[in-house]
């Protein structure tokens, strides 16, 4: 878990331990009622705290490489919060896979139970995420090549030139593409897919 985090304010959001249990609320209700007896507009009281309203704050993380916990009380800032936990990319499950003979039938052990073989998988597929990206890269690129796929046809059958100008551009959009698949490839975490980014053309902003 990460700690030392930087608080994020959650609006007009409160929490408060109602018999034990984290309850929240999106702003202090209109009245409260408690052993003390029933406090109208109590949205206006000077200190919520005084009756168990504490804020709700939401704290700064990494959405890609964290992920938030259960909601919490944090008796230090007097604050309801989420603890942030690290995504551990480097997990794994067991994979247990029945063992056939060549026949495609079951392997029996001594007492006549199916046998297994257990492997352990990562939980986040480097292979299977590279062929997702890759997979979005030949999707975008046969996106922008699309709307000039006619020349290309119209050159099969009938041997009319493609203009330089769209010969230049499906050229770049291919390159891009090569260039992308290269660079996927190379990465070696699951962190670093997850953070690559695949854009053919950028957009420029103009300056003020």
């Amino acid at each position: 878990m990460t700690t030392g985090c930087q608080y994020q304010k959650h609006n007009n959001m409160y929490g408060k331990i109602i018999d034990g249990n984290i309850t929240t609320y999106r702003r202090l209700p209109v009245q409260f009622e408690d052993e003390s007896g029933l406090h109208l507009n109590f949205r206006n009281v000077s200190d919520p705290s005084a009756f168990g309203f504490y804020k709700v704050v939401t704290p700064s993380y990494d959405s890609i490489s964290q992920r938030l916990g259960a909601i919490e009380f944090d008796s230090d800032n007097d604050v309801f919060t989420y603890p942030v936990n690290d995504i551990d990319f480097d997990s794994t499950y067991e994979l247990s896979t029945p063992i056939v003979d060549e026949d495609g039938e079951a392997v029996l052990d001594s007492d006549d139970e199916p046998t297994f073989t257990v492997t352990n998988e990562r939980n986040y597929n480097i292979d299977a995420k590279k062929l997702e990206l890759i997979k979005s890269v030949k999707e975008e690129a046969n996106r922008l090549l699309s709307p000039t796929d006619w020349y290309i046809l119209r050159k099969a059958e009938r041997s009319v030139d493609v203009p330089s100008n769209v010969v230049t551009e499906r050229g770049s959009i291919i390159t891009k593409a090569a260039g992308f698949e290269t660079e996927i490839n190379a990465l070696t975490t699951y962190e670093s897919l997850l953070r690559y980014s695949i854009v053919f053309f950028p957009v420029e902003l103009e300056e003020l």
